[in-house]
């Protein structure tokens, strides 16, 4: 799906942060797809928002796409890790990919890169709000831990959960990409993308901005 011809798409420092500086990358699956499409369907604007929903096999019982879901893309294929993949999650790696491969797909007049689950819901506005207080010109990494202190003993405290998504600024997410490939060779054992990402975030010396905003 092509991008609107729109003014707010440009990035001028002099336009406050809008949703049309906003990317999202969305880890799906063929399988769930037929019940959480609406989860995803409540927020998203066709020809308003920007990103994709990733899927595991192309989702042909679904096609006509429509205009009312976010266009899909197949997860590349990261067998080339299968040495690296003992994470008690098996599609962790393909997860924590997505941020490469939006990137790849969009990378202008863009500010934000938030990654979310099919079955995470924004209120997009709110979302645009809060991003624009900060500076996306500089390593910005935005989300919130858990509402479950035994998840965040066993995890992180200082990690962005996914089911609630979470934002990167440009910046940072252009050098997460750059550094993906030796990031998902370090951490083979963690339990999800979100994890992996964290500690790839932490590596570049950017710690988690929390927003309660974000909850799961």
């Amino acid at each position: 799906m092509s991008r609107p011809k729109d003014p707010k798409f440009s990035d001028s420092p002099s336009i406050p942060t809008n949703l049309s500086h906003v990317v999202f990358g969305i880890a799906g699956s063929a399988k769930t797809w037929r019940n959480r499409r609406w989860y995803v369907e409540t927020w998203w604007r066709p020809n308003i928002t920007r990103g994709y929903i990733f899927m595991d096999i192309f989702p042909r019982k679904f096609l006509p796409w429509p205009p009312s879901s976010p266009p899909f893309r197949i997860y590349q294929d990261t067998s080339r890790y299968k040495n690296y993949d003992k994470h008690p999650i098996p599609q962790a790696i393909r997860m924590t990919h997505i941020i490469l491969e939006t990137f790849k797909a969009e990378n202008k007049g863009v500010r934000w890169y938030v990654l979310a689950d099919d079955d995470t819901i924004f209120f997009i506005n709110n979302l645009a709000d809060v991003l624009a207080r900060y500076d996306h010109n500089k390593y910005v990494y935005i989300g919130m831990n858990s509402e479950s202190h035994a998840s965040n003993v066993y995890h992180s405290f200082n990690m962005a959960f996914g089911g609630a998504g979470y934002a990167l600024s440009f910046p940072l997410a252009e050098a997460l990409v750059n550094n993906l490939d030796i990031c998902i060779k370090r951490y083979p054992t963690l339990y999800g993308s979100d994890h992996i990402l964290q500690s790839c975030v932490a590596d570049l010396g950017v710690s988690l901005t929390p927003e309660k905003g974000f909850h799961q």
